[in-house]
This record gives C-alpha cells, structure tokens and sequence, in this order.
C-alpha cells in the first residue's frame, strides 16, 4: 500500500470512530438528563469538540490536506474532550446508582450435580 493510502484508510478508521464517539455522546445527553447541569455541559462540551474535529477532517483525502494548525487544533481539541470523559466517569462512577450502570440484570444460577467431583486441576489452570 502506499502512502497515501494508508492515510485514507486512517482518516476513513478516524472518521469511523468520531462519528461513534458523536454517536454516544449524544445518547449520553439523553441519559444524563439527571445529571447536574454541569455535567450535562460537560457531555455537550465534548460533542461540540468531536463535530469540531470532524468538519475539520471532513474534507481531507490525506494529512497533507491538513494544515498543521489544524492538526494541532484537532489534537487540542481531543485532548480537551478526553479529560472531560475522564471527569465524567469519575462523576458517574461516585454517583450513578449501579442498576444505571450496568442495567437491570438477574444472576444467573449454576448448579452442579452433587455426584459429580470439581476437579481443581481445572481452576488453578
């Protein structure tokens, strides 16, 4: 593969993974409607970068496209939506309730017949 190539199949991979991210970031607004407002600002803060990020991104074929200001401008811009997730998941990991978490669920239960030995060669691997 050449060159260029590669950096259409990585600014394709990126563009992938920014509409994901704007994808999730929106449901997250919905969810969070009980979340402080500063939160919520937060979540909207991070979906205001990534469509920063993807009109800058939209029209390039390769990085040389790009200009270096907007490379480092998009660079910034990540890295400003990645410490607000880490914000954001250390204030739903303190304060969400766990069913909110990880949805209802019900666990599952094992039996095992009691005429049959569990051989610990097994467990210790």
């Amino acid at each position: 593969l050449g060159t260029l190539q590669v950096e259409a199949r990585t600014l394709a991979m990126l563009r992938g993974l920014l509409r994901q991210l704007h994808a999730t970031c929106t449901r997250l607004l919905t969810g969070a409607r009980s979340f402080p407002n500063s939160m919520q600002e937060t979540v909207g803060h991070v979906r205001h970068s990534v469509e920063g990020v993807q009109s800058s991104l939209s029209g390039a074929h390769s990085f040389h496209d790009l200009s270096g200001l907007v490379l480092a401008q998009s660079r910034e811009k990540v890295l400003r939506a990645q410490l607000s997730i880490d914000e954001l998941l250390e204030y739903v990991g303190q304060h969400a309730p766990l069913p909110w978490l990880v949805g209802p669920f019900a666990p599952a239960l094992v039996e095992y017949p009691e005429d049959v030995p569990v051989e610990m060669a097994k467990w210790e691997g």
